[in-house]
């Protein structure tokens, strides 16, 4: 899936169930795990005693799991109706209220399967979304040992707290192509999971040092 067949859909149901009232926003393809779908605008003053506008429209899809292009599509109607009750202006009673429910049963009743919450439970993560795991591991000075999977963008941020940190006797950075670190939350503060000491020598023994990711 790419950001162009966003559009190109986008496209096809402003036509078709927004009667084209909706301006193109900005489609992002991510990898997130927890939200398959994300609507998201700013707001901005429009000047002194002039109020404020909604700018920045976008809509964002996760690849993180196999799924049907039904599916996605379903996702991207979803959005799309955030998308339009923001953009008109319009008042409901929830982030997913009465207004929202409504549009979804009428687009459901069209063969679509758009839900209220993504659910995730039973889905196969897509393996050509997420191959390489920045792992952080850490012995502190008592012994104990401390295993992470962090957020790359934050590689240089945690490497600075760790150096830092006089509790902290040792880390490492290592990168696994494991496919259980899938469902670990990536970090972005200097906090892990305890493992054994055992473990901990494992990891440095079998992963791979991460210059693809320095």
């Amino acid at each position: 899936m790419t950001a162009q067949q966003l559009r190109s859909w986008f496209q096809q149901f402003n036509r078709q169930y927004f009667g084209e009232e909706l301006p193109e926003p900005r489609f992002v393809v991510n990898h997130a795990r927890r939200m398959l779908g994300q609507f998201s605008c700013h707001r901005v003053r429009k000047g002194l005693f002039r109020g404020y506008q909604n700018v920045g429209y976008t809509i964002k899809v996760s690849d993180f799991y196999q799924m049907e292009e039904h599916d996605y599509q379903s996702t991207l109607l979803h959005e799309m109706i955030h998308y339009y009750i923001t953009y008109k202006g319009l008042r409901d009673t929830s982030t997913h209220g009465t207004l929202f429910r409504q549009w979804m049963a009428r687009l459901n009743r069209d063969g679509w399967h758009i839900t209220i919450s993504s659910r995730t439970d039973g889905l196969t993560v897509n393996q050509q979304t997420e191959q390489q795991y920045l792992l952080l591991l850490a012995r502190l000075a008592d012994g104990r040992c401390f295993q992470s999977v962090v957020n790359p963008a934050y590689r240089k941020y945690i490497d600075k707290q760790a150096n830092a940190s006089p509790l902290i006797a040792e880390h490492h950075w290592k990168v696994s192509r494991d496919m259980r670190y899938a469902i670990w939350s990536k970090t972005r503060s200097l906090r892990g999971q305890r493992i054994s000491l055992q473990e901990y020598q494992q990891l440095l023994d079998t992963d791979v040092l991460p210059e693809a990711l320095s």
